[in-house]
């Protein structure tokens, strides 16, 4: 069974520090489940380059989805938000650095 990666931002980020690996190098393992960014039209173009699903809430993609691992590749100051908020529903979370731009946040 292959693994479900989830993510949060569909930025140049999203794409190349991720999702090429997934699609280019552990298709056979992995694959990507959907995307939510809070730019529908950015979602809707990662999605499409990357034959997975946009969608309009972070709650209904991992509702819909139930992936095993949410990425989080937004900006970095809406990182720690959405790891808290995904780790809270019971998903393991992958993050790019940093994980919030606040130490007391961490």
């Amino acid at each position: 069974m292959k693994k479900r990666y989830a993510f949060i931002g569909a930025s140049l980020r999203a794409e190349c520090m991720f999702a090429k690996g997934i699609q280019e190098h552990f298709s056979n393992i992995a694959e990507i489940a959907g995307v939510y960014d809070i730019n529908p039209g950015r979602s809707a173009q990662f999605a499409s380059r990357n034959n997975t699903k946009a969608y309009g809430s972070f709650e209904d993609m991992l509702n819909t989805e139930k992936p095993d691992v949410v990425i989080v590749t937004t900006a970095d100051v809406y990182h720690s938000d959405y790891i808290i908020r995904a780790m809270r529903m019971g998903y393991d979370v992958i993050t790019e650095k940093p994980m919030t731009i606040d130490a007391e946040r961490c």
